[in-house]
């Protein structure tokens, strides 16, 4: 499985429901291809993990955000100053 760091829209960064209204109107327009699955993390008062598609369990949703947080990851060491 591949996945590419997607730059959101600029808007406003502070408004969260106005910014997942954003990325749904992207996933319905296509923009980010055929979305099979989907993994949100929220805090609230408390914090809450979603996954949605084909996920069939909460491991599958904690693989799915390790995935965006080693692509994450792998950004900023290929960016960085390399002096370790």
């Amino acid at each position: 499985m591949t996945a590419d760091v997607v730059q959101l829209p600029v808007g406003n960064l502070r408004d969260v429901p106005g910014m997942l209204r954003e990325l749904a109107a992207g996933i319905e327009a296509g923009r980010y291809g055929e979305v099979s699955e989907a993994a949100v993390v929220i805090l609230g008062d408390e914090l809450e993990v979603f996954g949605w598609g084909e996920l069939q369990d909460c491991r599958s949703s904690a693989g799915l955000l390790a995935a965006g947080n080693l692509r994450l990851v792998r950004a900023i060491e290929r960016h960085g100053r390399g002096t370790g």
